[in-house]
Order: structure tokens, then C-alpha cells, then sequence
């Protein structure tokens, strides 16, 4: 191919390629993809308080219930799941801890090692015995990767134990998140221009290579035809749109401060959606708090006494109560994560939470009798797949199909089912467009 062939997208007796510079450089083509789905699952614990939780109303014209109203400003963007089952697998079952590991991996604990010991109520047990879908998702995603697989975030997660752990990479392998907003801002960002000398390294490193070209060609330019300026202008900014998008490199966040009890949980959402826009990752877990005995207090909505696992036991009207208030301040501080997604611009023009299936669920769904037949998730984002504004009520649903769910909305549609308790098909019913 000659040279004005090449500036001109053209091949043999002149015949333009079909698409301009597209055509004559398919790879370019991949640039203009859609940006690849992401996955975010989301623990808060020790289920709810159902007739503060439970919406009113049909499947699309519903009222928000008074914890859940804090969202209301996502209700196209979210469906609320009302009876998802969890089952253990076990005749009896030591209530947060076998459910904790359970909850993402679908698989039950091992009730045959000794690892750990509970005399209250007289078992052992060892870890789970599945790998959560979040991890089995990242193991099967397609195209080029990114700096971390996958990212594990919490607040208050506690030390090793089954009822700490709900992220497992394989069979007796829990994944630990970290919980502290400074050390997430240091592995994930720290190293992003950590003083002056590097900061004018990665400038060097990211400028443009188009630049110097054109500076160069510039100056012949006019000897050109007008045709021939126009097809090299063309090709020229297909150039640059694939160069933007490879070698722009995000502004880190601001390293987090203040953090506290109360706001913790969302510097750890900044993170995250400052995380996801950057593409370090395309999988992710929050973890807020653990299953068992987490007497966290919690002063800013009245719970400064006792602690939240031990008022969870009290089924009073007033001790219920705390704990609307309780719930409610998780549904705001989710809140506050899909408005940080939402905020956060994509690498193609739309937002993180466009591009993002979060699943909120918990390990109980009542917690005073840990009940587990009825336990409360809610899907959001993932605008172009979930069918949003509705409240999905009614029916049993099997907890292997949330986790299909998951598979399903990362692109794995020919999962069927996931866990070794997995005794149904597909992902839940009607989520999904």
C-alpha cells in the first residue's frame, strides 16, 4: 500500500475501505466497545426489620418502606427482592456463623472439621466449603486484566473466623477485606505519583504520542488536497479517541480523613467507586461489620447501649424500633455508595453504576429467631440489564438464583446454577430485561 493509499483509507484503484479508519484498522473498533459489566456485592448485618423493610403496594407501583425510603431516589435503577431462602445444609445450623460463608458461596460449612469450636452450642466446624461467585466470576472474565481481580473492602470486619469471612477463593480459603479506609487508600492509590520526581515520571509516561507527529506534520499539512486534509484530519481523530482511552490514567481520590465509626463506611464507597472508575478492578465486595456478636454501637441513631447483635434478640416493640432506626442508616449509607457509582464517570461517557450490578444482601432474615427462610436483597445499577422500579414479592426464591444472577449479569450466561445446595435453575425471575 502506498502512502496516500494508507492517508486515505483506500486500497487497488482507489475503493475507500468500508468505515474510513475503522475499516482500515479494525482493532479500533474494540476501543468503541462497551466498557465490560461489573459486580459489587454488598453485606450489612443481621437481616431487618421486616414491616419497617417491606415496601407496600403492587410490583411497579409500590411505596417505599420507612427504612428503605433513603433510596427512593434510585427506584428506576433498583429491584427489591422480597423471599429469597437460604438453606444450610445442615440438619442444624449455628445461627451467623454457617450462614455468613454461605451467603455468596451457596455451599455449606464443613461440619466434619474442628477448626473451630462453639460449647454454647456444643458443635465444630471449619471453614466454608465453596468458592464465593464474586471470586468464580473473576476466574472466568474475558479480556485484558486488570491490576487487581478482584477487591475485598469492609468496615469492622474482626479476626478470622466463619461468621467474619463471606469472600472465599476455594474450599477452606477465606479472603480477608480490609477494613480500614487508610490502608484501602494505600494499596489501592498510594502509589499513583507518591512524590514530585514520579508525578513528572507518569506525566512523561502517559503524554501523547499523537502529538509530536502532527506538531511535526503540521506545516506540510497545506501542500495536501482539501480531500486528502480531510481523510488524514479523520483519521487523526479515530487516533485520538483510541489513544484517550488507553492511556488516560484517573485522578486518585482524596486519601480519606475524619473517619469514624459513622463515616467510615463511606470513605470505603469512595474508594470503591474511585476503584472502579479507574479500572482497577471489575469485582468487588463490601463487607460492613460481621455475623456474629457484633455489638457495634451505633450513638447518631440511638443504639448506644447493648450493641446491635444483642438488641437483634429482643423482639419488643421499642427494641425494634432502635433497630428500624439502625436499618434505615444502612439503606441511607447505600444511598450515599450508588450516588458515589452514579457520580463516577465510566470510560464510556456513562456512569460506574450504569455499568455495575450491586447486590445487597445479609445472613438472616430476622434476626431475634434467625430466621433464614425469608432474607432480604436488593439488585441496583446495572442499567442496559436490570429491569428497575420494581418490587418482587409473592414467592420463594431459591438463593442460588441471586448468585446466578450475578453470573448471568457479568456474562456468564450458561451458569445454571451455583453451590453445592443449588437445587433450582436460573437466575431470579424477572430481574433482568
Amino acid at each position: 500500500m502506498r502512502r496516500r493509499a494508507l492517508l486515505g483509507a483506500s486500497v487497488g484503484g482507489g475503493v475507500a475501505l468500508a468505515g474510513g479508519a475503522l475499516g482500515l484498522f479494525p482493532w479500533l473498533k474494540a476501543a468503541a466497545a462497551p466498557t465490560p459489566p461489573r459486580l459489587l456485592l454488598l453485606f450489612t448485618p443481621h437481616g431487618t426489620v421486616w414491616d419497617q423493610w417491606r415496601p407496600t403496594g403492587g410490583e411497579t407501583n409500590y411505596t417505599f418502606s420507612y427504612i428503605l425510603d433513603p433510596l427512593s431516589a434510585f427506584r428506576d435503577r433498583m429491584v427489591i427482592v422480597d423471599g429469597v431462602e437460604l438453606k444450610t445444609g445442615t440438619a442444624y445450623y449455628i445461627p451467623h456463623t454457617y450462614t455468613m460463608p454461605l451467603l455468596w458461596t451457596g455451599s455449606p460449612i464443613d461440619t466434619n472439621a474442628s477448626l473451630f469450636c462453639r460449647d454454647d452450642h456444643m458443635q465444630c466446624f471449619g471453614w466454608n466449603t465453596g468458592v464465593s461467585v464474586d471470586q468464580f466470576i473473576a476466574s472466568q472474565l474475558s479480556g485484558p486484566p486488570t491490576p487487581y481481580s478482584t477487591i475485598e473492602l469492609g468496615v469492622g470486619c474482626g479476626g478470622l473466623h466463619p461468621a467474619t469471612r463471606m469472600i472465599y477463593s476455594a474450599p477452606g480459603m477465606p479472603r480477608s477485606p480490609i477494613d480500614s479506609p487508610e490502608e484501602a487508600f494505600a494499596t489501592l492509590f498510594g502509589t499513583i505519583s507518591p512524590d514530585q520526581e514520579q508525578a513528572q515520571k507518569d506525566a512523561k509516561r502517559r503524554a501523547s504520542s499523537l502529538d509530536p507527529v502532527l506538531g511535526d506534520f503540521h506545516p506540510r499539512r497545506a501542500a495536501l488536497s482539501a480531500e486528502d486534509q480531510a481523510r488524514l484530519d479523520a483519521h487523526a481523530d479515530s487516533i485520538r479517541e483510541l489513544e484517550t482511552s488507553l492511556t488516560a490514567v484517573c485522578d486518585p481520590p482524596e486519601a480519606p480523613i475524619g473517619i469514624s465509626s459513622e463515616t467510615a463506611m463511606d470513605r470505603q464507597s469512595d474508594l470503591l467507586a474511585a476503584a472502579f472508575g479507574c479500572g482497577l478492578t471489575r469485582v468487588a465486595s463490601f463487607q460492613l461489620r460481621i455475623a456474629d456478636n457484633d455489638n457495634t454501637l451505633y450513638p447518631w441513631v440511638g443504639l448506644d447501649t447493648g450493641g446491635h447483635h444483642t438488641l437483634s434478640h429482643d423482639s419488643t416493640a421499642p427494641a425494634q424500633q432502635v433497630l428500624t432506626e439502625v436499618y434505615r442508616w444502612y439503606s441511607q449509607r447505600v444511598a450515599y455508595l450508588l450516588d458515589k457509582l452514579a457520580n463516577t464517570p465510566d470510560s464510556d461517557g456513562r456512569s460506574v453504576l450504569d455499568n455495575t450490578l450491586v447486590i445487597w444482601g445479609s445472613e438472616l432474615g430476622r434476626a431475634w429467631d434467625h430466621d433464614i427462610s425469608n432474607v432480604p436483597f436488593i439488585f441496583a445499577g446495572a442499567t442496559d440489564l436490570l429491569r428497575g422500579g420494581r418490587y418482587l414479592s409473592g414467592s420463594v426464591i431459591s438463593h442460588g438464583r441471586v448468585l446466578v444472577s450475578a453470573c448471568h449479569a457479568m456474562g456468564l450466561t450458561t451458569v445454571e446454577q451455583y453451590g453445592s445446595l443449588d437445587m433450582g435453575s436460573g437466575p431470579v425471575s424477572g430481574l433482568f430485561v
